[in-house]
């Protein structure tokens, strides 16, 4: 009984969130994304829209020969082999220091920091495959209409 109660506690404590659009840029905003780096608030939210579709728990594996080699983890996808830990990759450089499975719950700060890591270390948006399919080149700023920010 108690085991169930503290798994449901833990569930409650790391409830996932897939945001609305215009929630999101207001967060991406106070964060301090507009201009980060070069780069608009619209890219920012096309990034995680591109990697994630906004949802807080996506996960991604990724395997060669059917051995998993590195996961995705939360709204920017950010991976295990470089930027976090998950104890399950090998020789990750957990550049970000923080835990893989931090990256999945509701509060996307810790999220925010490691993106904003990212793009500086990678020099860019580049290193996102859902930013350059569908946010490079594109008019992205559509993604703020009648957000009023």
């Amino acid at each position: 009984m108690k085991i169930l109660l503290v798994l449901n506690l833990l569930l409650v404590a790391t409830s996932a969130k897939i945001f609305q659009r215009c929630e999101l840029a207001r967060i991406l905003k106070a964060h301090g994304l507009d201009g980060f780096h070069g780069y608009s608030l619209a890219n920012w939210l096309c990034v995680a829209y591109g990697e994630s579709v906004f949802d807080t728990q996506a996960i991604k594996h990724y395997r060669n020969d059917g051995i998993m080699i590195s996961t995705n983890y939360g709204i920017f996808q950010i991976n295990s082999r470089l930027w976090c830990n998950d104890d399950m990759t090998e020789f990750s450089k957990n550049l970000c220091g923080i835990n893989c499975h931090s990256l999945l719950d509701d509060d996307i700060t810790d999220d925010i920091q490691c993106a904003k890591s990212v793009v500086v270390t990678q020099l860019g948006m580049e290193i996102w495959p859902g930013w350059k399919r569908k946010c490079m080149g594109q008019q992205v700023d559509r993604l703020l209409f009648r957000c009023e920010i």
